[in-house]
């Protein structure tokens, strides 16, 4: 019986993605280093002139990791978005385990990779040219962190946004980007007005019956943020999930 995962498949797949997306790729990175630029600019005109703080490139990181990674995100199935795009890419000598692994490491892990390079490479580049206009340019790098408290919290929010915008993309096949975030503020207002209500039906429950309780204020908040993490780590695994069993129906 034949592997549903081969490395060469896998390989050939990336091959075929990179080549599919050379230009928009090609687009997308000197986008972003206009954007650097253009920001680094604007941030080194007011005073103090000619300074451009490591703060300032830290912002711009976060949205691109965020904000950008979220757009990348919602194309990961525009190629089947159509019959046509269906039928050629389903077509693929691969299977769907091995179609779905390639679009879901492009852009859950090579897209940040990529992005980060990218950073770094025009944030040098950008300080040797304030270097030589006079000017400071504060490098930030976002693979220093050395707060592991930091470093899970935005991994879980990273996993979480991709999780979410990784299925709208595959439930709708057009605006998938807006669609999806249109949903996710609906959603949110509608599990805030559930949370709400639960709260004070809680609250009048236990102050009804006079219950009175003597706890540790510390332990009670660790153990509701350890609760919580491991609530997002299995809605961002339930979303992925889902989203490959809706690929695996994908009709051709």
């Amino acid at each position: 019986m034949e592997s549903k995962f081969n490395v060469r498949r896998i390989t050939n797949l990336l091959r075929y993605e990179l080549v599919l997306s050379k230009q928009p790729l090609l687009i997308g990175i000197l986008g972003v280093a206009a954007f650097i630029l253009a920001i680094s600019a604007m941030a080194s005109s007011v005073e103090p002139r000619g300074l451009v703080r490591a703060d300032t490139m830290k912002t711009i990181y976060i949205l691109m990791m965020s904000f950008g990674a979220a757009i990348i995100t919602s194309f990961s199935f525009h190629r089947i978005s159509t019959k046509g795009g269906a039928m050629n890419y389903l077509s693929l000598p691969a299977s769907r385990e091995e179609k779905f692994l390639v679009i879901f490491l492009s852009t859950s892990f090579i897209y940040p990779l990529v992005v980060t390079l990218i950073f770094l490479k025009v944030q040098a580049i950008a300080k040797l040219g304030w270097m030589m206009t006079g000017g400071e340019f504060q490098l930030y790098n976002p693979l220093i962190i050395n707060d592991y408290e930091t470093l899970k919290y935005v991994t879980l929010a990273y996993f979480s946004m991709h999780a979410y915008y990784f299925l709208g993309s595959i439930l709708f096949k057009k605006y998938s980007f807006l669609k999806s975030t249109v949903a996710f503020f609906v959603l949110t207002f509608v599990i805030w007005l559930v949370g709400v209500i639960v709260f004070f039906l809680v609250v009048g429950t236990i102050e009804a019956q006079n219950f009175s309780f003597q706890f540790n204020d510390e332990i009670i908040l660790e153990k509701l943020g350890f609760i919580g993490q491991s609530v997002i780590v299995l809605i961002f695994l339930g979303l992925w999930a889902l989203s490959f069993l809706k690929f695996k129906k994908k009709e051709v």
